[in-house]
């Protein structure tokens, strides 16, 4: 059984949140694959830290840990790098205890690219390198960037890896937001919101139960709000252990 954990920026705080339930209910799983935010939880859920440890570490995280909040050049994508390094250390994905890959989006050939093996804080930074935000990550011969463009939830990642069955928790079910705006900002957002929609509908097809935390109210760059997407992703994964497609599957 795979665990797949879409991308939404900030409101990734929802995957602990879930995670935090699955442990409670004694599930577990044989793989996890995840996009951008989810890939950055979903690498230290699979080398075996517990959501409690990344609560601790998620206090004292602050924006600028991830960005300086200059938006004229593209910031250093190694930035979210360090959460892995700081949680886990330098370690290989073939090292982790349970079976773990990244997806990201390769810019010389135009497509997906799956991470599992590897530095694992290069792989997240590679999966999480936002364009125009984050520079490209230069890895095993390939320019990396956000798996978002291509695979904003990678089920279909899952099943190619061997899963029979898998389980998503997509944190950002309300994507797909246009806008009024006619600014760089506020195009530049619509932009990857659409692209995020497309990007999902192959995910959730593939998908045996979906998780959705409603985090509609929370922005996906700020840390605002935090606990309460955390709380959100915990009461909507605990609500689903009990309830329809999940609960056979994981025989709670």
């Amino acid at each position: 059984m795979a665990l797949c954990l879409g991308g939404g920026g900030a409101r990734g705080f929802a995957h602990i949140g879930a995670i935090k339930a699955f442990e409670e209910a004694g599930v577990k799983f044989d793989m996890v694959v995840g996009t951008s935010a989810g890939a950055l939880v979903g690498a230290l859920y699979a080398a075996g830290i517990k959501s409690e440890t990344m609560v601790r570490y998620a206090e004292s995280l602050s924006f600028r840990d991830l960005h300086n909040g200059i938006f004229i050049t593209p910031n250093d994508p190694m930035k979210i790098g360090k959460v892995i390094t700081d949680l886990i250390g330098v370690k290989d994905i073939s090292s982790f205890p349970t079976k773990f890959a990244a997806v990201a989006v390769d810019l010389i050939e135009s497509e997906q690219a799956i991470l599992d093996k590897g530095n694992a804080s290069i792989a997240v930074s590679a999966s999480c390198a936002v364009p125009v935000l984050y520079k490209p990550v230069v890895f095993g011969g390939k320019h990396l960037v956000d798996g978002g463009l291509l695979n904003n939830i990678p089920a279909d990642v899952c099943r190619m890896l061997g899963a029979t069955k898998v389980v998503t928790v997509d944190v950002n079910p309300t994507r797909g937001g246009g806008t009024n705006g006619v600014g760089l900002i506020d195009v530049l957002k619509a932009t990857f919101h659409i692209m995020a929609a497309n990007s999902s509908v192959a995910g959730l097809r593939h998908s045996d139960a979906v998780i959705s935390p409603d985090t509609s109210e929370y922005s996906s760059v700020s840390k605002s709000g935090w606990k309460e997407m955390l709380d959100i992703g915990y009461e909507a994964t605990r609500q689903s252990l009990f309830v329809g497609r999940l609960r056979s599957i994981v025989g709670k």
